[in-house]
């Protein structure tokens, strides 16, 4: 038992050692060379300010839409609207589900899988396709292209592309 005790404070020891010696025995006369190791700290990091909504006023949604009662806390976060400090508007249908995620802080969380198409939006180019969840995506950012500047649009099934496009192309940019 006492060479365990002996071979756990030896342990310690070198654990808890911040210098090394060596010694180099390869020429004549001995050198010694004193190696400090780095110590290492652990920082988190400060909490992202979230974005304030959206700088902008929608004026075409189609019928049914904007008009449901959503009940926030029975919103999912999902992969779309789940970025850390992002500030998300969210758009019911009448029977109670959402129907548009308007997300400012974040461009869109996952790639397009299939063809995507191009449109404009506060005078900048904007993306925007069909995802395999059956959700419609645009992503677009304006200057001078900080986090928040950057906005998610999805609008979660059914939708239609005519109608898409309509809403994206009737938004203006309000002050915000």
């Amino acid at each position: 038992m006492r060479w365990l005790s002996v071979f756990l404070l030896l342990m310690v020891a070198a654990c808890s050692a911040t210098t090394v010696e060596t010694t180099d025995t390869t020429s004549a006369v001995a050198a010694t060379t004193t190696t400090t190791e780095p110590s290492t700290t652990t920082t988190r990091a400060s909490a992202i300010d979230e974005c304030p909504p959206a700088p902008y006023e929608i004026g075409f949604l189609p019928f049914g839409v904007g008009e449901g009662g959503l009940r926030m806390e029975e919103i999912e976060p999902d992969v779309w609207t789940s970025v850390g400090g992002t500030q998300t508007t969210f758009f019911g249908r009448t029977d109670g589900t959402v129907a548009i995620a308007m997300i400012r802080g974040t461009l869109p969380a996952v790639d397009w899988p299939a063809e995507k198409g191009e449109i404009e939006i506060d005078g900048t180019r904007a993306a925007v396709g069909p995802h395999p969840d059956g959700t419609w995506a645009a992503g677009w950012f304006v200057a001078p292209r900080e986090r928040c500047d950057t906005y998610t649009m999805v609008f979660y099934p059914p939708w239609n592309p005519q109608d898409v496009e309509a809403v994206l192309l009737s938004m203006i940019r309000v002050a915000g």
